[in-house]
């Protein structure tokens, strides 16, 4: 009995010892990298000036500095070279797209281009937009001085293309071995040859599965695709990655959805998903619609709700490393393998530079298996928020507010937005974490509590690992399109709709939710007139130190929230004011048990940059209050106005709370308007630099209050980055009414910058803190005309006076 019982269990043992090997992954690998290099390879590229482009040997192009700025694409395959490859992991490559490669092995790609076009003449041009570039650099545009004092462009027009190469590496080759028999590239404009078009994305799968047939012939292999390139390359970020130097075109998510629908029964298994995991080396790409679009082609995706920095790739040495230890590995466990390895690479990259802009890293893995519960959850909730926004016009002004609350308390992206447009109004990325709009919706509308529980657990299923810096630590890994910072961008709207909409990416409900805001907003424009909040009542309480505004309910409905500009202000004589901008103050709390009195919680300190005062910017607010408006937890991020060796540049830098601790985040890269694109990389402070702050200053005379007004409000709606010259100039030398005028030279040593509130209290005299009302739909925000004045002596609060109780200038001496 004992011994048939043994033999039964034995047999049943090996029964499923078989079939657990036969439903066993393969431990074989391969990967398809589609290289575009665009400018992220051009245009970081460390050329040694007497290099010649035009030549036909490749030896003949010498980089000035191969091991720090050999283009940025050609890191990551540098990376790829320096890992130990295990036999059954292979890479399978297709590079393109850019004009000229760093690496050696693929300058037989690069264009040509006439002399003229490569000569060193745009330095003047850079130098007027506050770049230096210390070596030569290849740009996409040239500039010419012409005699009347302007510039006369002209585009870098090749005068013959690159090449697409298809390239194979493994153990065996040590090298990137060209296979460009595996299908023919036609030679074709728009076709094989366009990185950014559907028919060469279709082209290289196709190639891949020819490949896959000739070393892997049992179909026993598991796949990972990885884009590297620019992601949200649409004008307004809207759902495109891999932009075609030559063409400009990029591959749209509609196209990605299209050209894997096309291969599928090209590899063996056609019933299943072909990858385990897609994953986008690229900005801003972990978005809901990106999960939509490539949910049926892989098991996990792995993206970035924030910017990438350029010269940060996905950890290519350690992610290869650890595959080819354990090819056995799951979908999700390689997949977050992908997380820790870019947060090791951006770690590392950071001490190189200096900088740390890991602190506004984020990547997340989302289980596409969970997509039809989060597909569902989505529709839910949009339906729930459209029926609340199907109001009469009076309940629209306070539901479209409390809807742009929830986003502004959100995570927004990319964070760094407001630091290249320095003090643009509510420039408010059109990218919000998804989790936390639900969840702020939730709290501010009782009606949609359940149907926000749900998506935010949804969400919480589908995102099964996540890697975030300290100052983007409260987001749920997913973004979606928020356009209403930019209510007066109608083309915003439309692009939505184009791109998500027609798609069929997006929720209709929610396409419809946005037509309606912003159809109701157009309509409806005069209610959301701010301009007699001008008259609102401002007081001062002498006893407590402090000051306040009081808005009646009609007004409160109908802004975005109270913040205060602070302004340190001195009599030069009877008629002449001096001051000087300090930036905003957002320690403001509104009254739990007196709603629409705004309180100050001005404590007479300000922020500091080794000690001397900084102009501050708030670039993104996701701070927690208790009720009595302290900061009690989340982050800000804030932007200051400095000039880096001479150069106009910003220092963007995080807060934590509570603790007021500082984090240099780098000073990133400027944004060309004409080029609609970022000049440049994020960029750390090193030692011998010299930085130095920059302020607002002015003197008026009571005559000069509207010129100055006026002066002030065009100087802070334009990007410092966007200025002439000319108007620089003009700006730094005008003391009469208004300019920017420097602090003290910083010369960085071996120490770090120190940015601090500390206990340091404001210099001694008069500040003007004047209450400022932000317009929800971004239109002209609005501060009240009377304003409190806190004088400061040794340290301290002695007095917070009414303005209207200022009876003399000389009072403010």
């Amino acid at each position: 009995m004992f011994k048939r019982l043994a033999v039964a269990l034995t047999a049943l043992m090996t029964l499923i010892w078989s079939m657990s090997c036969s439903a066993a992954k393969p431990d074989k690998w391969l990967i398809y990298w589609y290289v575009c290099g665009t400018d992220i390879e051009s245009c970081h590229i460390s050329f040694d000036p007497n290099t010649d482009l035009m030549s036909d040997n490749p030896n003949d192009l010498i980089l000035s500095d191969p091991d720090r700025n050999p283009g940025s694409a050609t890191r990551s395959i540098k990376e790829v070279e320096n890992a130990a490859i295990s036999p059954n992991v292979k890479i399978f490559m297709q590079a393109g797209g850019t004009y000229i490669w760093g690496h050696p092995k693929f300058r037989d790609l690069n264009a040509k281009f006439n002399t003229r076009a490569l000569t060193v003449g745009a330095d003047n041009y850079l130098a007027q937009k506050g770049m230096v570039f210390k070596e030569w650099y290849l740009l996409k545009s040239k500039f010419f001085p012409q005699k009347d004092g302007g510039f006369l462009e002209e585009k870098l027009t090749p005068v013959s293309n690159g090449k697409i190469g298809r390239y194979v590496y493994d153990k065996n080759h040590h090298n990137w071995h060209p296979r460009g028999e595996l299908l023919p590239i036609s030679g074709e404009k728009n076709t094989e040859t366009d990185m950014g078009s559907q028919a060469g994305l279709v082209s290289f799968l196709q190639a891949g599965q020819k490949l896959e047939k000739e070393i892997y012939p049992d179909g026993n292999v598991r796949r990972v695709l990885i884009f590297v390139d620019h992601g949200v390359t649409d004008s307004y970020g809207l759902y495109g990655i891999c932009k075609d130097a030559y063409t400009g075109n990029s591959l749209s998510l509609k196209e990605i959805q299209n050209a894997f629908s096309q291969v599928q029964s090209g590899w063996v298994n056609s019933e299943e998903k072909p990858f385990e995991v897609v994953a986008f080396d690229a900005c801003v790409m972990s978005e809901y619609e990106t999960a939509v679009a490539v949910e049926a082609a892989a098991n996990y995706m792995v993206a970035s709700q924030e910017e990438t920095d350029i010269r940060v790739g996905l950890g290519y040495t350690n992610l290869l490393n650890n595959l080819s230890k354990n090819p056995q590995m799951s979908g999700a466990e390689l997949a977050k393998v992908i997380c820790k390895t870019y947060w090791e690479d951006s770690k590392k990259t950071d001490k190189e530079r200096n900088i740390d802009a890991n602190t506004i890293l984020t990547s997340s893995v989302i289980d596409l298996r969970k997509m039809e519960e989060l597909k569902n959850a989505y529709e839910n909730f949009t339906l729930e928020t459209y029926n609340l926004a199907q109001k009469n016009s009076y309940e629209f002004v306070q539901n479209f507010v409390k809807f742009n609350k929830a986003a502004a308390g959100s995570e927004k992206y990319p964070s760094t937005f407001g630091a290249v447009h320095f003090n643009v109004q509510n420039s408010s990325p059109l990218f919000v974490d998804l989790r936390e709009f639900a969840k702020n919706l939730g709290h501010r509308f009782e009606e949609l509590k359940p149907a926000s529980d749900g998506l935010v657990k949804s969400i919480n299923n589908a995102v099964i690992y996540q890697k975030r810096g300290e100052s983007l630590s409260e987001g749920g890994g997913l973004s979606i399109f928020y356009p209403f910072g930019f209510l007066n961008k109608k083309d915003a709207i439309d692009a939505y709709q184009k791109y998500a909409l027609k798609d069929k990416l997006a929720s209709e409900t929610q396409g419809k939710l946005y037509k309606i805001l912003y159809t109701q907003v157009t309509q409806n424009q005069n209610l959301f007139d701010l301009s007699d909040l001008k008259d609102s009542y401002v007081d001062v309480e002498e006893k407590a130190k402090t000051a306040w505004v009081e808005l009646d309910e009609e007004q409160r409905q109908k802004i975005e929230g109270v913040r205060a500009q602070l302004i340190y202000v001195k009599a030069i004589d009877d008629e002449i004011i001096q001051g000087v901008y300090l930036g905003s103050d957002s320690n403001i709390a509104e009254n739990d048990k007196e709603p629409g009195k705004f309180k100050s919680i001005f404590r007479g300190k300000w922020v500091r940059m080794d000690n001397q005062l900084a102009l501050v910017n708030v670039v993104s607010d996701t701070t927690i209050r208790n009720k009595n408006g302290k900061k009690i937890g989340g982050n800000e991020i804030l932007s200051i106005p400095i000039t880096l060796n001479n150069q106009i540049r910003n220092l963007l830098v995080s807060c934590k709370y509570p603790s007021e601790r500082f984090t240099i985040i780098g000073i990133p890269p400027q944004y060309d308007v004409n080029e609609g694109t970022f000049v440049g990389q994020f960029e750390g402070l090193k030692k011998g630099d010299i930085v130095t702050p920059l302020y607002l200053k002015f003197n008026l005379s009571k005559d000069d209050v509207d010129e100055m007004e006026e002066n002030a409000e065009k100087t802070y709606k334009r990007s410092l980055e966007n200025l002439t010259d000319e108007q620089k100039a003009q700006l730094l030398q005008n003391q009469n009414l208004l300019g920017f005028v420097s602090g003290i030279p910083i010369t960085i040593g071996d120490k770090p910058l120190k940015i601090e509130i500390g206990d340091n209290p404001l210099p001694d005299g008069n500040y003007a803190y004047i209450f400022e009302f932000v317009n929800p739909i971004g239109g002209k925000n609005v501060t009240a005309d009377e304003m409190a004045i806190f004088k400061i002596r040794d340290g301290k609060i002695v007095e917070v006076k009414h303005s209207d109780d200022i009876e003399e200038l000389k009072d403010l001496s």
